[in-house]
């Protein structure tokens, strides 16, 4: 993806003339030049857009993604960011869908790894102890972490066609190197959320021991987040922006799992809503229950918290056959938490066996890391990994990824204008 490293314009003011009268002339400055970017006194700006673009890659992944996973049900269209014509489908014919989240998440870490070695080069010496450093590298961490989770492919800056989990690599990398710049500026929280961040692409990448060494080091009360505006509309969180009637109802959590888990067990991590007076979404068929996860239009999304880490030592834990203490570590993540019916507290989950208990893991990870854009990639890993236990019925799903859009496609010479991205195996065209 070629992206212009010359973004931000400035306009020059006319000035005022003395004794009467003003000269009202603009003057066209041009483009800052690309070495002001690296300026001390630009460093919070860059750090700040690495922080934008990521959280534009979310929105989009989080937009497309979660309805494709079966974490909500379509209810309408939003032009131009519209839903596939054909529901939950990640297929390469429809070309606005796997551009838009494809260059969006390519935007995002090209800015924020772009913005690692402008630091790098102007910080020299001070970059491993400056709180800046830390956290561009912790979201460039983050970019690639949602690359590697949820694209079929990947393809790193016009180059040929690779593994996805060359992305997960690189965020490993860079999460390592933030905890350590992190913690010699002081800054524990980023150092945490990097050991966090670093625990759940260790899991993908199957390193079950550095993946629980990492995760049972987070704190449970832990939560790094990735902030949103209430203004403009581009920095919303766009999952509250579909679902808030103002004017739009794009989708439901209607015919999915959460839809009568929430029903029967008022599980307050998985909470909608109805309205008496819209009784449907934008489609009139689809009833209309709303999220109430991001009740605004600046709330946050969870990038890592600690009780993620507990679903990570509890995977590891399944995975090495020990799934009494699975269950252990999974119903701890319920203890405390009440019905939003009754407020009576959650019940446990109960498990025979190990299928059984793979099935909890499984349900409760959707429940924990419900509309945060991590369970495509969940979904894919466990069909891969052929796991046991039951989740979402994905036969009838093309993909459990992003294909390569058609836009890269098209202008990327190292790949086939035929290329087609790999789909799932257990897709039986349902």
């Amino acid at each position: 993806m070629n992206i212009s490293r010359q973004t931000i314009r400035m306009l020059a003011l006319g000035l005022l003339l003395p004794l009467g009268g003003c000269d009202l002339t603009v003057v066209n400055a041009g483009p800052v030049q690309d070495d002001f970017l690296t300026d001390a006194g630009a460093h919070p700006a860059v750090v700040a857009g690495i922080e934008l673009n990521l959280a534009l890659a979310m929105n989009q992944l989080n937009f497309f993604g979660s309805e494709a996973s079966k974490e909500y049900t379509q209810g309408g269209r939003i032009h131009p960011i519209k839903l596939p014509p054909i529901p939950r489908q990640l297929d390469h014919i429809v070309t606005e869908l796997p551009n838009n989240a494809w260059n969006a998440a390519h935007t995002g870490r090209w800015v924020a790894e772009d913005g690692v070695n402008r630091l790098r080069e102007s910080l020299e010496a001070g970059f491993g102890t400056s709180p800046l450093a830390a956290r561009a590298l912790l979201y460039a961490g983050y970019a690639n972490r949602a690359l590697g989770e949820n694209m079929c492919e990947a393809v790193v800056d016009g180059g040929a066609t690779q593994d996805r989990s060359i992305h997960l690599q690189t965020a490993e990398t860079y999460f390592t190197e933030a905890m350590a710049v992190a913690t010699a500026a002081g800054e524990s929280d980023l150092a945490t959320a990097a050991q966090a961040g670093r625990a759940s692409v260790r899991l993908f990448l199957g390193d079950d021991a550095g993946a629980q060494s990492d995760a049972v080091a987070v704190p449970v009360d832990f939560v790094f987040e990735l902030l949103y505006a209430a203004s403009p509309t581009v920095h919303n969180n766009w999952i509250n922006y579909i679902s808030s009637n103002t004017p739009y109802r794009a989708h439901s959590v209607y015919d999915t799992y959460y839809e009568g888990y929430y029903t029967t067990s008022g599980d307050p991590r998985v909470a909608w809503g109805t309205d008496p007076d819209q009784l449907t979404a934008e489609f009139e068929n689809v009833p209309w229950y709303f999220q109430l996860k991001y009740p605004d239009l600046d709330s946050p999304l969870r990038l890592s918290s600690g009780r993620e880490m507990l679903l990570v030592w509890a995977e590891v834990e399944l995975r090495a056959g020990g799934w009494q203490n699975a269950m252990t570590v999974i119903n701890g993540l319920r203890a405390g938490l009440v019905s939003d019916h009754d407020g009576t507290p959650l019940a446990d989950w109960t498990a025979a066996n190990e299928t059984e208990a793979w099935t909890a893991l499984k349900r409760e990870r959707g429940i924990e890391l419900w509309l945060e854009a991590r369970r495509l990639g969940d979904l894919w890993r466990w069909v891969d990994d052929g796991t046991p236990g039951e989740m979402e019925d994905v036969t009838d799903l093309i993909r459990l990824c992003f294909p390569i859009a058609p836009s890269e496609i098209q202008t990327n010479e190292n790949i086939s204008l035929d290329h087609q991205s790999p789909t799932n195996p257990l897709y039986t065209g349902g």
